[in-house]
C-alpha cells in the first residue's frame, strides 16, 4: 500500500513538472495590515499548491467601560508564527482570460496552522500564548511589479488556554504586501 501511494505521488510530482502553464514562483514579501506587520516566504511545491511561513507581530486594541471598573483602554503586541498549505485553483482560467498570475495572484483554499506567544508590549491585555488552526478561503492579486493586495477569509479553531476554554472565530485578514523577489 505504501509503495503504490510512494509511486503516485512520483507520477503526480512528474505530470506538474512537465506542465509549465501558469507555474507560480517562491516569493519573499513583506506585508502591513491594518493591526500587523509580517514577513512571509511562500514556496511552490506543486503546480498549484503552495506552503506559505509567516512571522509577524499582530496588534489588538480595545475599549471597556463599567459601572465598577469604568473606562479602560487595553492593547498589545503579540508574535505570531504559521504554516499555510494554500492550494490555488482557477489559475488557467485566469491566464486564459488576459488576467495578472504573477506573484501568486490567485485565489485559493488553504489551511493554516499557527501559534501567538505572550506580548511583548501589552495594557490590560490578559491572555496566554496558544495555537490555532484556520481553515480559510483566500485571494492574492498583484498591484504592479513588486505589490500585492491579500484577503483570507475562515474559521479559527484554538484550544487556549485552561482558564478560557476553546475559541471558535470568523477570522478576516486584509493586507497589502511588497514582493521583495
Amino acid at each position: 500500500m505504501h509503495v503504490l501511494s510512494a509511486l503516485l505521488l512520483a507520477a503526480f510530482l512528474h505530470v506538474n513538472a512537465q506542465d509549465e502553464l501558469a507555474r507560480k514562483p517562491s516569493q519573499l514579501k513583506a506585508n502591513v495590515s491594518l493591526l500587523g506587520l509580517n514577513a512571509n516566504y511562500e514556496l511552490r511545491l506543486l503546480k498549484y499548491a503552495t506552503l506559505n511561513l509567516e512571522a509577524g507581530i499582530d496588534m489588538g486594541l480595545a475599549y471597556s467601560y463599567s459601572d465598577y471598573m469604568g473606562s479602560r483602554w487595553a492593547y498589545a503586541m503579540l508574535p505570531d508564527f504559521s504554516g499555510e498549505a494554500r492550494q490555488y485553483y482557477g489559475i488557467a482560467r485566469r491566464e486564459a482570460r488576459g488576467k495578472r498570475i504573477d506573484n501568486n495572484a490567485g485565489n485559493f483554499f488553504s489551511v493554516a496552522v499557527g501559534y501567538r506567544t505572550l506580548p511583548i508590549v501589552a495594557k490590560d491585555y490578559y491572555e496566554s500564548a496558544y495555537g490555532y488552526i484556520i481553515p480559510a478561503w483566500g485571494m492574492q492579486r498583484s498591484w504592479g511589479k513588486h505589490f500585492s493586495f491579500e484577503g483570507r477569509f475562515g474559521w479559527m479553531f484554538s484550544p487556549r488556554s485552561y482558564n478560557t476554554g476553546a475559541v471558535n472565530a470568523l477570522v478576516a485578514r486584509l493586507q497589502v504586501g511588497y514582493v521583495i523577489w
